[in-house]
């Protein structure tokens, strides 16, 4: 398969998965913002940190980048959001540093994934 074929798996993978765990929680829950509704720590967190892991696991090379993607496109999707419902928030930088702290458990569970591959492959 084609390198930059192949990249594009992880890549929505991890788009996708941040995505959806930022608006399920969103559209379901009854706050303006995800992370303020205890179902987010609960279950999007936790769906964010087993893709992080199976993503680490199956695209050992460079895992941190599926984690970028992940979080990075959960920040971009939450900025669009607030510009559409009411222009840009005056927490928002705020908000990217909660954003840069929630990839910290993400990047553990991505190397996590990628060290128990390699330590089986021994």
């Amino acid at each position: 398969m084609d390198r930059p074929v192949a990249g594009i798996v992880p890549l929505s993978v991890a788009v996708v998965a941040g995505v959806l765990s930022w608006d399920l929680v969103r559209l379901f829950g009854n706050r303006a913002e995800a992370w303020d509704d205890p179902v987010y720590w609960q279950l999007a967190l936790p769906l964010m940190l087993f893709t992080a892991l199976l993503l680490g696991a199956a695209c050992r090379d460079r895992p941190w980048r599926w984690v970028a993607a992940m979080v990075g496109a959960q920040a971009a999707w939450a900025l669009l959001l607030a510009v559409i419902a009411g222009g840009l928030p005056n927490l928002f930088p705020l908000g990217l540093l909660m954003f840069g702290l929630i990839a910290v458990p993400c990047l553990a569970a991505a190397y996590a994934g990628k060290w128990l591959v390699q330590r089986q492959a021994r």
